[in-house]
C-alpha cells in the first residue's frame, strides 16, 4: 500500500489480543498498514451501543481501564462505542441526562480517545462540553451522500464512518472526500443486503437489547427477524451475496488512494482466533483461499430452529468464492460508476459475477431456506415463539414462549 492505511478493529477485551494485534503491526509496518484503534463498550448499559449485548464479552471499569493503558502501551488508541440508534429518550431525562454526563466523565479519565457516536444530539453536546474525546459519526448514522457527511461534520464529528452503501460509489466517495475536512472510515465486511430495508429496524432491537437484556436463552436477540429475513434474501438469490457492500483485502489500495484513510473491520463478538485471521488478511493486503468464509457465515445460525429444541440439525451449509476468482473484479465499480445506490437497474454485474463465483450445495442450501422461512412464519404468528420478561433486579431476558425460568 502506498499510503498509510489505519485499520479500526473490534476487541475481546482480552491481553492476549492486544499483544497479537501488536505482533501484527509489526510484521506489517513495512506495507504501510497497522491497527490504528480497538473498539468496544461495556456488556450493558442505560444508553446501549450498537452491538447486541447477549453477544458481548462481560466489561467492568476496572477491566476497561486496564484495557485502555494496555491499548495505549502499544501505540493503539481505544474507542467507545456509544452509539445505539435509539435511547427511548433516556438522554434527555434528569436521571439520563446525570448518567450521561457521569458516564463521559469516567471515560474520559480512562483516557478513551474516540467515541463513537450515532445520535446527532449526543455528537454535538460531547463536541461541545467534552472536546478531549475526538467523535467518530457511526455508519448507524446513515452518510450516504455529501450533505449528510457535512451536517455530521458541523455538528462535531472529526470523522465519518460512511455508510457502507457508498463503498462501491467511487464518484460519489471523491466528491465527498474532496469537500468534507473530517477523516473519513469505511467498512469492509459487511455481507448485509445493499441498501438493507431491514437495517433500521435492526439496529433499533439491537440498541434496546444492548440497553436491558441480561440474557437470552432462545438466541433471537442476535437473530431477531431482520436478521432473518436478510439472510434469507441472499440465500435465495446469490447475486445478493455480489452486492453486498464488502471488499476484499486486495482492494483496500482503492480507498487509500482517493484519500479515505480509515478502514473498519466489523465482528464484535466474534472470538480472538477468527478476529486476527480476519485483521490480519486485510493487513497484509492479501488473501488465498474462500474469501467469503471471512466475510459471512451467519446463515450458519440456521442449521437449528431456535423456538424448536426437539427440531433435528440441518448438516453444514458452505458457500464459498475463491478469491482469486474476483481479481480485477473491482475495477468495475472504479472505471463505471454503476448506481449501486440508486438501483441496479439494468446492470448485471453482480448477477453474472455470483453464476461464475458463489459455489455452494443446492440441495442442502434449499433446506436452510425452508427452515428461515419456517421461523419467519413462526415469529409472524399470532402466537409468537419468543417472549420478554423482566428479570428480578432489573433488566430483562428472552425465553421461548411457555417457558418459565
Amino acid at each position: 500500500m502506498e499510503k498509510t492505511v489505519k485499520f479500526c478493529v473490534p476487541t475481546t477485551f482480552e491481553d492476549s489480543f492486544l499483544d497479537e494485534l501488536n505482533k501484527l503491526n509489526e510484521k506489517y509496518q513495512s506495507l504501510g498498514s497497522q491497527v490504528y484503534e480497538v473498539y468496544g463498550s461495556f456488556k450493558v448499559s442505560p444508553f446501549g451501543t450498537g452491538w447486541p449485548s447477549t453477544v458481548l464479552p462481560v466489561v467492568d471499569e476496572e477491566m476497561l481501564a486496564r484495557h485502555i493503558e494496555r491499548a495505549h502501551s502499544y501505540g493503539i488508541k481505544f474507542a467507545y462505542t456509544l452509539n445505539a440508534v435509539c435511547m427511548n429518550l433516556f438522554e434527555y431525562s434528569e436521571e439520563g441526562h446525570e448518567a450521561l454526563n457521569e458516564l463521559l466523565k469516567r471515560l474520559s479519565q480512562m483516557k478513551v480517545d474516540t467515541l463513537i457516536i450515532t445520535i446527532p444530539y449526543l455528537i454535538e453536546y460531547v463536541a461541545k462540553n467534552y472536546p478531549e474525546f475526538k467523535i467518530n459519526a457511526s455508519s448507524l448514522c446513515y452518510i450516504d451522500s455529501l450533505n449528510r457527511a457535512l451536517t455530521y461534520e458541523k455538528l462535531g464529528a472529526h470523522r465519518i464512518t460512511l455508510s457502507e452503501d457508498l463503498n462501491r460509489c467511487f464518484s460519489l466517495l471523491k466528491l465527498i472526500r474532496k469537500n468534507v475536512k473530517a477523516e473519513l472510515e469505511v467498512i469492509a465486511n459487511n455481507g448485509c443486503l445493499l441498501k438493507c430495508p431491514f437495517r433500521a429496524y435492526h439496529n433499533t432491537i439491537t440498541a434496546h437489547v444492548s440497553q436491558n437484556v441480561l440474557e437470552d436463552r432462545v438466541g433471537f436477540t442476535y437473530k431477531p427477524y431482520p436478521f432473518m429475513r436478510c439472510t434469507l434474501e441472499r440465500l435465495s438469490d446469490h447475486k445478493e451475496i455480489i452486492k453486498a457492500p464488502w471488499f476484499r483485502p486486495e482492494d483496500v489500495r482503492h480507498y487509500a488512494e482517493i484519500g479515505i484513510s480509515y478502514i473498519k473491520i466489523a465482528g464484535r463478538g466474534l472470538p480472538a482466533e477468527v478476529l486476527l485471521k480476519l485483521i490480519e488478511a486485510y493487513l497484509s493486503g492479501h488473501y488465498e483461499g474462500d474469501i467469503y468464509a471471512l466475510i459471512d457465515n451467519s446463515y450458519m445460525h440456521f442449521c437449528w430452529d431456535m423456538f424448536d429444541v426437539n427440531s433435528e440439525p440441518l448438516p453444514p451449509l458452505k458457500i464459498s468464492i475463491d478469491n482469486r476468482s474476483l481479481d480485477g473484479w473491482y475495477e468495475y465499480f472504479i472505471k463505471n460508476n454503476p448506481p449501486c445506490l440508486t438501483g441496479c437497474g439494468n446492470c448485471n454485474y453482480c448477477e453474472n459475477i455470483a453464476k461464475k463465483v458463489v459455489k455452494t450445495d443446492c440441495a442442502v442450501e434449499s433446506k436452510y431456506i425452508e427452515r428461515i422461512q419456517h421461523m419467519i412464519n413462526k415469529v409472524t404468528s399470532l402466537k409468537p415463539p419468543v417472549k420478554l420478561k423482566r428479570r428480578e433486579g432489573g433488566g430483562r431476558i428472552l425465553v421461548r414462549a411457555g417457558n418459565d425460568y
